[in-house]
């Protein structure tokens, strides 16, 4: 009788225990399976977000950056770019499991105890080189090449943003300077000559063509003969303007200030440091920090009065932070920034930003070794 009751005891206690034991295999695959389920959405969603954000945030410093160089270069600072060489991301998930179970007789002194952590995190490393050396003066003290000048015009760049920025005269025509030490009016001829190139450009009556001679690239201007007889009125007056010979379609383009000969285009472009100086030489500034000799004061000649020249680029000043800017920056206890409506200095802004990058030649420099570990 005693045998057969233990029996039966024994028999109820051992369904429980296999029902505890079938429900703890049951959270041990859930605890598992849900974190690895997480796993999967890691790679490619993380990819989308973080190339936007790392984009947006390069392109903010980028533009915060060069803002504040045209700035330091107004008062007489040193400018420093850094370029971002390298950005690498490391997304990491880690799960850790603690289990722990115990079964007695009876049934309510069971014990059963089940922990889990889920780490999450990522490990950015950016890698910045500040511009020095041969790559300093490539990309900023080397005058664009009067080739890669046209070669933006026949890509369709503004002809008169490109001339206006970048030409510092065309076959003795000067253009406007409110650089200090180098100030001075833009010639009638010059003004004139823009507004010629930049129908001339819209008609498709100006053409860009390269030359190898002697293991140099020389650029050639065609004009092309249009049928339409304004077009040919105009064509036929920006040769007068370059001193050039009625009837001849190419035109050899050198670096210079006046032709070496007949026939020649001379075109003396400037560098990416002369845009900045000039740029830098047109923005507001405290008329105390010009007081003080911080700075020099912002010449009368700029402006949008009569008899003014109108400025290429517009900074404004201030002590408070602007609620609507393009881009601003905080210094020497001054915020300077770019309205946001100010299309007009937007587009020169990027523009410049734009010529930067294009002007880096040659091999580039050794970048630092980045060694990145596999966990």
């Amino acid at each position: 009788m005693c045998h057969t009751r233990r029996r039966n005891i024994r028999s109820r206690i051992e369904p429980m225990g296999v029902l505890v034991m079938k429900k703890t295999e049951f959270l041990l695959a859930l605890l598992i399976l849900l974190p690895l389920a997480g796993c999967t959405r890691i790679g490619g969603p993380a990819i989308v977000r973080d190339r936007f954000d790392y984009s947006v945030a390069i392109s903010e410093s980028w533009k915060s950056q060069m803002l504040l160089n045209i700035v330091k270069i107004r008062y007489s600072d040193t400018p420093v770019f850094m370029d971002v060489t390298s950005v690498i991301n490391l997304v990491g998930f880690q799960n850790t499991l603690n289990l722990a179970a115990g079964w007695s007789f009876p049934p309510n002194a069971n014990t059963q105890a089940v922990g889990g952590t889920s780490t999450w995190g990522e490990k950015p490393t950016i890698t910045y080189a500040p511009l020095t050396g041969d790559k300093f003066t490539r990309s900023l003290l080397t005058p664009i090449t009067p080739y890669g000048l046209l070669s933006m015009v026949q890509a369709g760049w503004p002809v008169r943003i490109l001339f206006t920025l970048c030409v510092k005269s065309i076959n003795d025509m000067d253009n406007q300077s409110s650089a200090p030490g180098f100030a001075r009016l833009q010639d009638p001829q010059f003004r004139r000559l823009i507004e010629l190139l930049e129908k001339s450009q819209k008609a498709g009556a100006v053409g860009t063509r390269i030359e190898r001679k002697d293991k140099q690239d020389t650029a050639i201007v065609v004009f092309r003969r249009k049928k339409d007889r304004e077009t040919e009125q105009r064509m036929l007056e920006i040769r007068q303007m370059l001193g050039l010979k009625p009837g001849t379609e190419e035109f050899k383009v050198i670096y210079g200030a006046a032709p070496t000969q007949e026939g020649e285009i001379a075109i003396l472009t400037s560098s990416i440091m002369d845009i900045i100086i000039e740029l830098a030489s047109q923005i507001d500034v405290p008329p105390e920090h010009a007081a003080e000799g911080r700075t020099y004061a912002t010449s009368r000649d700029i402006g949008e009065g009569e008899g003014q020249v109108p400025p290429l680029i517009r900074v404004f000043t201030g002590k408070e932070k602007p609620a609507d800017s393009f881009v601003a920056i905080n210094n020497r206890d001054t915020w300077f920034w770019i309205d946001d409506r100010d299309r007009k200095s937007k587009t020169i802004f990027t523009f410049l930003m734009i010529l930067l990058s294009l002007a880096e030649t040659g091999p580039a420099p050794q970048g630092p070794t980045v060694t990145v570990p596999i966990s």
